[in-house]
């Protein structure tokens, strides 16, 4: 039984010591060299930070971030990783919270990082490797492990404007990796290309099937999500045969025409979690490259990156909408209507969860913990933890959970009508010409406000929309932007549109 992911590490290392586990642009780590840092630069940790303390890593995203996370569990801590190019504000905001016991940083973030540490220690990654590893003191660190043991914590977005700091065990991404290897066969020959930044949570993907299964991970350049050609000259050049990209990516990629011209034909999984993936563009990507598998996965980051997942195996028309399926083995999700009853047929409610995978809560927020994480109101006998993700969500005729988007995105319109925002963006997407949009609610005014990129004439996506959605739900205004706004994890940040396309 596993309960530490540094014995995936020891495995793939004693086996597959040469095989590079992280590329970069430019470096690139084996199995060995990974445990050796990780070995290293834990011992220096472990003398000056008790176990069980967070380590903030304030480093850019290479394989030598990777090799200070694993340093950081060596010494019998967590890692926090931290975007080096969010405002100042936000890591005060953050350092708050968290209290680090530590601080890793690179060359490039040595002064961003001291002006921030405080209280904690902090030094250049590369000198902390230069310890001797100590086998007995990091034996004895290992022993005293537990499973439930908190692995990292990713900061997101707070609805308070304070970001809120999700926690996350061992035990946790150890069932999430192993059930990659167990149903979508990430094994040992996968090479996968890494879009995810490291402080959010869809690169737990890369990061634990690669330490798991002994399997390699490139890190694609940011400049091959702007040059879709460098895109596919990077996963050809590396034999790239797995993503797991945000829809957005995916969008973008599709739109540009790259696949018609220069599909890459060595991809063999094609999967895709953060936002809801339109089938328009999903349809592109199927013909391009008909010989891949398709998995469309869900999941907030307090369950540990995904709970439900749908393999696609049939086609959808450009306008429908694509199931999230089914929820992932050793995890129970259910929907509950406003009476906390599991919902009827065709019924919306709240989609919650329980299982392993829950986070164990917000790091130093008992308030916000309490809200989310809540007792399972079917069950009245025994503490059981379920986690209320604020999705809404229904069972089709196939008995698929589809996804209809955010309970805050549930509109009242007209004084009467309640729309859910994402059966008009599923409409949107799936119009001509459309690159991607989104849609936002004016309730001063109480319009529903589209906003888009592509697409040329307003009056002929109003028609396109017109002819799918019936009369109260169609846009009241519409919004042509050359360029969405998108947050770090490259989701289109609606806070950003809220603020400037209504104020």
């Amino acid at each position: 039984m596993v309960t530490n992911v540094l014995e995936w590490l020891d495995a793939s290392a004693d086996r597959l010591p040469d095989k590079i586990a992280f590329g970069g642009e430019k470096s690139t780590l084996t199995f060995g060299q990974l445990r050796d840092r990780a070995r290293r630069a834990g011992t220096y940790l472990a003398g000056r930070v008790e176990r069980n303390r967070p380590v903030a890593v304030f480093m850019e995203k290479t394989p030598e971030c990777l090799a200070a996370f694993f340093a950081a569990v060596s010494a019998g801590c967590f890692y926090v990783p931290l975007d080096t190019k969010m405002p100042p504000e936000r890591i005060r905001l953050i350092f708050d919270r968290l209290q680090p016991a530590f601080v890793f940083y690179d060359e490039k973030n040595a002064q961003a990082a001291q002006a921030v540490a405080g209280q904690a220690g902090c030094t250049l990654f590369d000198d902390a490797c230069r310890t001797e590893p100590d086998d007995g003191v990091l034996a004895a660190i290992r022993a005293a492990h537990v499973d439930t043991d908190l692995l990292y914590v990713l900061f997101t977005s707070g609805s308070t404007g304070v970001p809120k700091g999700v926690t996350i065990s061992h035990r946790s991404i150890v069932d999430w990796a192993d059930w990659l290897h167990d149903t979508l066969d990430l094994n040992e020959s996968c090479v996968l290309g890494n879009q995810a930044p490291f402080v959010f949570d869809n690169s737990t993907l890369d990061i634990y099937s690669t330490l798991r299964n002994g399997c390699t991970t490139w890190i694609i350049p940011k400049k091959c999500f702007s040059f879709h050609k460098t895109m596919m000259q990077f996963l050809a050049g590396h034999a790239i045969d797995t993503i797991f990209f945000v829809p957005s990516a995916l969008i973008a990629i599709a739109n540009s025409g790259i696949l018609e011209k220069d599909p890459p034909r060595g991809l063999k999984r094609v999967y895709f979690c953060g936002e809801v993936m339109p089938n328009r563009q999903l349809n592109m990507w199927r013909r391009a490259v008909p010989e891949a598998v398709y998995c469309n996965m869900y999941g907030p980051t307090e369950i540990t990156d995904v709970c439900a997942y749908y393999v696609v195996d049939r086609d959808f028309d450009d306008d429908e909408p694509l199931p999230i399926g089914q929820a992932c083995a050793n995890t129970r999700i259910l929907i509950l209507n406003d009476e906390n009853r599991p919902v009827g047929p065709e019924e919306t409610g709240e989609l919650c969860v329980l299982g392993t995978c829950l986070s164990p809560g917000y790091y130093n927020d008992p308030a916000q913990t309490e809200k989310a994480f809540v007792q399972n109101p079917l069950n009245a006998a025994f503490q059981e933890r379920m986690y209320r993700t604020g999705d809404l969500a229904r069972y089709n005729d196939r008995g698929q959970i589809m996804f209809l988007g955010r309970k805050d995105f549930q509109i009242k319109h007209q004084g009467c009508y309640r729309i859910e925002l994402g059966e008009i963006e599923t409409a949107l997407l799936a119009a001509e010409g459309v690159a991607n949009g989104c849609c936002l609610f004016d309730e001063a005014k109480d319009e529903i406000v589209c906003v888009y990129m592509g697409g040329g004439d307003q009056r002929e996506l109003a028609r396109q929309l017109a002819a799918k959605l019936p009369s109260y739900m169609l846009p009241n205004r519409y919004v042509h932007l050359d360029r969405l706004p998108m947050t770090i994890n490259d989701k289109i940040d609606r806070v950003t549109l809220k603020k400037t396309c209504i104020g």
